[in-house]
């Protein structure tokens, strides 16, 4: 079960990443957002607990969302140092967007930096660190990739609407991503960072079919063996340099609502 909330938190997080138009904030900037109402309490951790609301309501909520996860979205990024156990609580987050704005990933950035400041007196500077990972480059073949117009690409979501960039077990959908958010959908198959080397532009479709791991009854072929079969990409182990959010400070606790 953890395993499986683990990696719906991932789609979260890269899918704010693959939307995201904007630089993750300094921790010393000042935000000009804040949430019009925000509440933040200790989960009830039951199985399938895990919950969040998708962008475009005035409604922001997480259940069963570690306090780690919250700043991941926070700062986007998906590499945290420091902080102690205290960011591996789990909290349930409910917020409401200022004037009934919409919200979408990069509004709620900046106001998930502030509740965090505010709430856990959190402080931040920023790090990187040396990982093994993957470099995205073109196969021998060529590139395979379904090129999309910008103007036929919708930003954003409706209250309620699924994501259209994400990936299940033996799928990854991509629309209108360029190949860095490529990369990034392949970071969520593989837990590691992948970087794209590949020197194309512009946005595309994809569809990957294969076979998960560990799979015995599958025709597909391996995730690696379909993006070359399929996309006309290569991943190559590499090691990968990461911005990371390194924690001076956070408390263990929330202040109260």
């Amino acid at each position: 079960m953890r395993k499986r909330v683990r990696r719906s938190l991932q789609v979260v997080i890269v899918t704010g990443l693959i939307w995201s138009t904007a630089q993750a904030q300094q921790s010393n900037a000042v935000p000009q957002l804040a949430f019009e109402t925000a509440s933040i309490r200790p989960s009830q951790l039951t199985p399938g607990c895990f919950s969040t609301l998708p962008p475009g309501g005035v409604q922001y909520a997480d259940t069963c969302i570690t306090l780690r996860n919250l700043i991941q979205i926070a700062y986007s990024t998906s590499y945290i140092d420091g902080g102690g156990k205290a960011v591996d609580t789990n909290y349930d987050l409910r917020a409401t967007t200022p004037d009934g704005k919409p919200w979408t990933f990069d509004m709620i950035r900046p106001m998930m930096q502030q509740l965090l400041r505010e709430r856990f007196h959190l402080s931040t500077h920023a790090g990187k660190r040396e990982l093994s990972g993957y470099g995205l480059f073109v196969a021998k073949g060529g590139q395979k990739l379904h090129p999309v117009a910008p103007e036929s690409v919708t930003q954003g979501q409706k209250a309620g609407e699924s994501s259209q960039n994400f990936s299940a077990p033996g799928y990854v959908q991509g629309r209108g991503v360029n190949p860095g958010g490529i990369a990034r959908l392949f970071s969520i198959v593989e837990h590691a960072p992948v970087v794209d080397h590949t020197g194309l532009s512009g946005l595309f479709n994809i569809d990957l079919s294969y076979a998960p791991d560990n799979s015995t009854d599958s025709n597909l072929p391996s995730f690696f063996t379909a993006i070359e079969e399929q996309l006309g990409l290569k991943l190559k182990p590499e090691k990968v340099t990461v911005d990371t959010v390194v924690i001076d400070h956070l408390d263990d606790t929330p202040t109260p609502n």
